[in-house]
């Protein structure tokens, strides 16, 4: 039954589009942006954020929430396609044809795991009862948790139909399957849209309809669909002010998977979400160190939890002294832990994110530390100042391990090299202050035998709190801590993670808006994702040709 359910789907997105628009015009909007909007961004553009499929960490969420599925069924998706490391960037995560069978097999599945298990509690209909009536109430009321609003006329009238064809034909089982396999590859339940409505006439702006914000806040916040309260609150139209979305923003961040959410984005930003299939190896590690990968993610979720959900400051998150350790882990880094699961230690040659063990050994070779990578890393994620790449006639393989010397020793050749100088003095310097801590992530004072140099130099950032030389990563993070531009970059990555997309022009005033929170927040990390829910760009959109159709 596969390409009639195709048609199907065709049709319901004709009728609603990838927009996720109505069939009927919306009546206009009355509301206006909120008073409380900034001065400068009265006026000014507004960014689009077009229609975003769902990732497969969301659709297994959603699913899970929705049918109370939790057998995870994106997992057979193909991976999505990334941007600058981020999995939910609407240009780029895009439908093929082979994301669309896997849709097709995996509403097969989950409909009939469903009508098996829980038709009652999907589509009660109690004896005495209409079939086709059960099938109205269940369109509907499925129909608007599915696709995170109320059925447009058209959109309901196209399932009834499909409902009635095939009950007549089968039976009040089969019709609901039939009819939660059409949703669940339907356009409107694959993506997140804005409904077609009436621009302002005031700033021309569009304000998010209650259901599209519920979403756009659920899906930022816990990575699902919007909860039975969410839902509320936009049925009432309780999220047109700045408090009610403060409100269930804060809610939001208090739920378990507000946790799932925020280590999820720091694997996407900082590049971690390989780290279990990293093997690095150490001469004195009996068996090598093939199996910690899982151990080290680990290890460094733990560390986010506790910065974010216990301390809440950014200064900590480049900081604190606590590492989380495995009975595994102890050994390798001098502690002692009691058995069974991860114990939180503070030790003192640790100094917040650059000196978790899953960082440096991910920027790592599988046998020495990799400078070049540690340097790049900073620069990169946590300065937002990209690197050109090599010249392509430059060997990028590292050196080998030289028992005679040091890596600071090895990789300087790079500074030495006329088409590598410009590019490596701004890398290098920062990488060779990481060189207290090998490929393990272990801390060393010697190498090879020889004292280790981890003095660095911060250079070309324009930010007199960052350039200058230092010694040690303990200083380094100090300065990253202290530091605006880096405050900037954590708040602009957080930026593109809430929108799915990189920062326009028509972005500069809400970002700055947001930058400017952070920073005279003194770094609060919750207060950074509420300011982004606040903000114009994730509230309002600007109008499009369709709008006033």
């Amino acid at each position: 039954m596969r390409r009639p359910l195709i048609v199907i789907v065709g049709l319901l997105a004709a009728t609603g589009g990838c927009r996720g628009e109505v069939s009927e015009p919306m009546p206009p909007d009355p509301r206006t942006p909120p008073e409380n909007q900034p001065a400068v961004c009265q006026g000014t553009p507004l960014p689009l954020s077009p229609a975003a499929l769902l990732t497969r960490r969301e659709y297994d969420n959603t699913v899970a929430d929705l049918l109370g599925d939790t057998t995870r069924p994106a997992s057979t998706f193909p991976p999505e396609n990334e941007v600058q490391g981020f999995q939910n960037f609407t240009a780029a995560h895009q439908a093929s044809p082979l994301l669309v069978e896997g849709y097709l097999d995996a509403a097969e599945r989950l409909a009939a795991r469903a009508i098996e298990t829980r038709l009652e509690g999907i589509a009660p209909c109690s004896d005495g009862q209409e079939a086709t009536a059960c099938g109205r109430s269940f369109v509907r009321e499925f129909g608007l948790r599915a696709f995170r609003r109320p059925l447009s006329a058209a959109e309901a009238l196209a399932f009834d139909d499909l409902f009635g064809r095939t009950y007549v034909r089968a039976s009040y089982a089969k019709a609901v399957e039939l009819t939660l396999q059409a949703m669940l590859q339907s356009p409107q339940f694959l993506y997140r849209t804005d409904t077609r409505r009436s621009p302002s006439p005031e700033s021309g702006a569009i304000a998010l309809g209650a259901y599209e914000l519920a979403s756009r806040l659920s899906y930022f916040l816990t990575g699902s669909m919007p909860d039975a309260e969410l839902f509320a609150a936009a049925g009432a139209d309780q999220l047109s002010t700045d408090e009610e979305v403060t409100a269930q923003a804060e809610r939001l961040l208090a739920t378990p998977r507000a946790r799932d959410v925020v280590r999820s984005f720091h694997h996407q930003w900082l590049g971690l979400a390989s780290l279990p299939s990293v093997a690095r190896e150490a001469e004195d590690v009996v068996g090598g160190a093939q199996e910690l990968g899982a151990d080290w993610l680990e290890s460094f979720d733990r560390f986010i939890d506790h910065v974010y959900w216990e301390s809440g400051s950014v200064d900590q998150l480049f900081a604190s002294k606590r590492v989380f350790l495995s009975p595994r882990l102890a050994g390798l880094y001098g502690a002692s832990v009691p058995e069974g699961d991860f114990t939180g230690v503070d030790l003192e040659e640790r100094a917040g994110l650059l000196t978790q063990p899953a960082v440096l050994a991910m920027l790592a070779h599988s046998n020495q530390s990799a400078p070049v990578l540690r340097g790049v890393f900073v620069r990169e994620h946590l300065m937002c100042l990209p690197v050109p790449p090599p010249p392509p006639t430059v060997n990028v393989v590292p050196p080998d391990p030289d028992p005679n010397a040091t890596s600071l020793e090895r990789f300087r050749v790079h500074t030495e090299k006329s088409e590598c100088a410009g590019c490596h003095k701004l890398i290098d310097g920062v990488g060779f202050g990481f060189e207290a801590y090998d490929q393990l992530g272990r801390f060393r004072t010697v190498e090879n035998g020889l004292p280790v140099d981890a003095s660095g130099e911060v250079f070309g950032t324009a930010d007199p709190e960052l350039d200058g030389m230092f010694s040690g990563l303990a200083e380094l993070s100090q300065r990253l801590g202290q530091s605006r531009r880096v405050r900037d970059c954590v708040a602009t990555s957080w930026y593109r993670f809430a929108l799915g997309r990189l920062e326009t022009d028509a972005d500069a005033c809400s970002l700055d808006g947001v930058k400017e929170k952070f920073t005279t927040s003194g770094g609060d990390l919750d207060g950074l994702l509420l300011s982004i829910a606040q903000s114009v760009a994730f509230r309002f959109r600007p109008p499009l040709p369709e709008d006033s159709q």
